[in-house]
Parts: C-alpha cells; sequence; structure tokens
C-alpha cells in the first residue's frame, strides 16, 4: 500500500491518500475495523466492491465505482477479491465535510460517492483509471479536494481540542472530564461535536480507544493487560468487550493483514 500526506490546506482534513493492488490465491473476508473517521475508495476494476454488516449477513451492499464508508462506530466485512485495485481518501476526523454532506448523515452509512456528487464521481473515477500511476491520481484527488475547498471550513474550537484529547494515545481522559475542559454542558458538547465528526463524543472515544489496542497489539507480543491499561480500559474484561461488540473477535484473534493497516484483520475461518 502506497500513502501520500497531501500538502496545505489539505492536510488539515485528509489523513492521506492511498493506494493499493493485491493479488490473492482466494477470495477471504476481512474485518475493516472503525477508526471513527470517513473514507472514499474508488474502485479501478470492474468487479464491484461489496460490504457487509457483519459475517452473518448475506445481502450486503455493493457499487462498481466509488464508495463513501462514513464515520463508523463498529466494524463491517468486506469480501476481498483475488484481485483488487483501488485509491482512497483517508479523512480526517472533520473533514468528512468535505464530502458536502452534513457528517452525521453519512454515521456509519456506506454510499455511492455518485449519490452525493452526481456525475462528477464517475467522470472522476475515469480520470483515475486512466492516469494509471498512483503518483498522477494523488494530484487528481488533490485537485478535486482543493476545488471542493472553496470556501472556509471551521471547526469549533471545542471540537478541535476535544478530538486532540481522545486521538492522544499518550493518555486516555474520559469523555466528561474532556467535556468539563470545555465548559460546554453534556448536551450542546455533544451537538456541536456530532455535527463536526458525525459520531458522539462518547462513541468517537471509544473507537480511539479500540484502534489504540489494536496497534498495540500488532506490534507484538505484550501482555494484554498492559495493553488495556495503556488504551484505557478499565480492565482485561473491559477490553476483551469492547473487542467482541465492536468488531465481533475477540483480541487474541486479532491479526494484522501483511500490507494493510492495523485497522484491516481477517474474519477467522470459524465466521466465515
Amino acid at each position: 500500500m502506497l500513502r501520500h500526506v497531501p500538502s496545505q490546506p489539505l492536510d488539515a482534513f485528509i489523513a492521506c491518500l492511498w493506494y493499493s493492488d493485491t493479488h490473492t490465491p482466494g477470495r477471504r473476508r476481512e474485518f475493516a475495523l472503525p477508526s471513527g473517521r470517513a473514507d472514499v475508495v474508488f474502485n479501478l476494476l470492474d468487479e464491484p466492491i461489496r460490504t457487509f454488516a457483519s459475517p452473518e449477513d448475506t445481502v450486503g451492499w455493493s457499487t462498481r465505482d466509488a464508495v463513501v464508508h462514513g464515520p463508523q462506530s463498529r466494524s463491517f466485512v468486506l469480501d476481498d477479491r483475488k484481485r483488487t485495485r483501488v485509491v482512497g481518501v483517508h479523512f480526517l476526523p472533520a473533514g468528512v465535510v468535505l464530502l458536502g454532506v452534513p457528517p452525521k448523515d453519512l454515521r456509519d452509512r456506506h454510499v455511492a460517492l455518485e449519490s452525493l456528487w452526481g456525475l462528477r464521481a464517475r467522470t472522476l473515477r475515469e480520470e483515475l483509471i486512466e492516469a494509471g500511476e498512483p503518483a498522477a491520481m494523488f494530484a487528481i484527488l488533490e485537485r478535486e479536494f482543493l476545488w471542493r475547498l472553496q470556501r472556509p471550513v471551521l471547526v469549533h474550537p471545542a471540537v478541535s481540542f476535544a478530538l486532540r484529547r481522545f486521538d492522544s494515545t499518550a493518555t486516555a481522559t474520559p469523555v466528561a472530564a474532556v467535556r468539563e475542559q470545555t465548559g460546554y454542558g453534556e448536551r450542546r458538547f455533544a451537538t456541536l461535536f456530532s455535527d463536526a465528526v458525525g459520531l458522539t463524543p462518547k462513541s468517537y472515544a471509544r473507537v480511539q480507544r479500540l484502534c489504540q489496542a489494536a496497534a498495540e497489539l500488532a506490534r507484538g507480543d505484550r501482555p494484554l493487560a498492559d495493553i488495556a491499561a495503556d488504551a484505557g480500559y478499565y480492565d482485561q474484561a473491559h477490553l476483551n468487550r469492547d473487542f467482541r461488540e465492536l468488531i465481533g473477535i475477540t483480541p487474541g484473534s486479532y491479526e494484522p493483514m501483511a500490507g494493510r493497516s492495523t485497522l484491516h484483520t481477517q474474519v477467522p475461518p470459524e465466521e466465515r
């Protein structure tokens, strides 16, 4: 996988642009862990991208073009193909506004980009396919989103402060403590945060805790109790419960996938 961090001012809204071209001997299913952030994925092949709510979901959703994965509060399942060739945009928490819709309208949803952008979504995909090389694709995407950033996008200071605290891996701060530090009441703070990010403060903080634990698991052999404590869980049982509820597996079943981010893990054989 190739990653590219866009230049200013896009770097305040987009974490990275990325490109992946993978070949596998056969089909496999994988969990995409929630990150609390939105993604746009452009399919560069003819075979559709398929997503499922869980391993038990037999209907799912598919598109041959570009898909928007809104801010997710739990994992979903990707049906990987023998060959996958995609280019994507991984937004920062408040960057989803560049899609032109309220972030909370995309919460836990997967929608065709064409339903948001109309014909431009299709022509943009065609431009990316014609470009061929990842560097050229990244340049096209940067131009597109710079054009969509024609007017200033302001993030409320209380939301920016909360995001810095929730995203910090140095210390886990309870949501109530962060909210008190902003000076806002519970309801007003929740509204400000949800309007900007798409998830509630509690849900976003929970997802970040899970992501931190997954990253630590991927680094190697550390006691689960230590990982749980560092990520802000009450105890190991709390960590196990969040993995079960937000992904559908135990920490022991989590295995990072070669060449992928720590937000992807194969669906265990018994769940397929």
